[in-house]
């Protein structure tokens, strides 16, 4: 029976968040087998539509993935859908993971994970319908050196946030180009992002995108 995992990833117009579930490899036993679980390199988003947008469609697809022993995408099983195409955008998506496959003693074995893309709407921090802008309250740096960064960087990187109408921050898009471990530290560092929402004229919270810099 294949070993199930959670991943969730928030995709969509917006790119929410993603957690890798990762297990560091485990020292040989002699009670148990050394296992390496998988690891999620890339999680490419999955755009709106044009039907489900005007439809104003928000929510969750859940998917089953299956990721084989020799690095393929193997069958993908809705769990949970959404109309106007979101379920074949996430299908999509899915199928263009990147990752490496879980070993045991060595050998790749095939996996099962569950993989949840989130779709909400959202609006340019300078949209002309936002009486109030989003304001960031509080920016920790990320656990970055300045010698890690690649030289194009000069030591600065930009990103793209999403910051919600409840206080959530997720990497929208990486605007400067970084290797997966300096990826997974910016994350870390945006999750701890403060800030203010952003109002609607109608008085309304709403979510929506900002291009940061973190000068290392």
């Amino acid at each position: 029976m294949p070993i199930r995992s959670i991943l969730l990833i928030a995709l969509g117009v917006l790119f929410a968040f993603s957690v890798v579930l990762e297990v560091d490899a485990q020292a040989p036993s002699a009670t148990g087998p050394r296992i390496r679980e998988h690891q999620i390199l890339d999680t490419p988003r999955a755009p709106y539509t044009f039907q489900a947008r005007e439809n104003e469609v928000q929510g969750v697809v859940s998917l089953q993935v299956e990721l084989k022993a020799n690095g393929t995408i193997g069958e993908v099983t809705p769990l949970s859908t959404l109309p106007h195409g979101l379920t074949e955008q996430a299908i999509s998506s899915a199928r263009r993971l990147r990752f490496r496959p879980k070993t045991i003693d060595g050998v790749p074995v095939d996996v099962t994970v569950t993989v949840s893309y989130r779709f909400s709407l959202y609006y340019a921090n300078s949209d002309p319908d936002i009486e109030t802008r989003a304001q960031i309250t509080s920016m920790p740096r990320p656990a970055i050196k300045r010698s890690e960064l690649p030289q194009a960087a000069n030591g600065r990187v930009k990103v793209e946030l999403f910051l919600g109408p409840e206080g959530q921050v997720y990497v929208f898009q990486y605007l400067t180009e970084l290797p997966a471990d300096l990826k997974r530290k910016l994350d870390a560092a945006v999750s701890e992002v403060k800030f203010k929402p952003a109002v609607l004229k109608n008085g309304r919270r709403t979510g929506v995108t900002m291009v940061i810099e973190y000068v290392i």
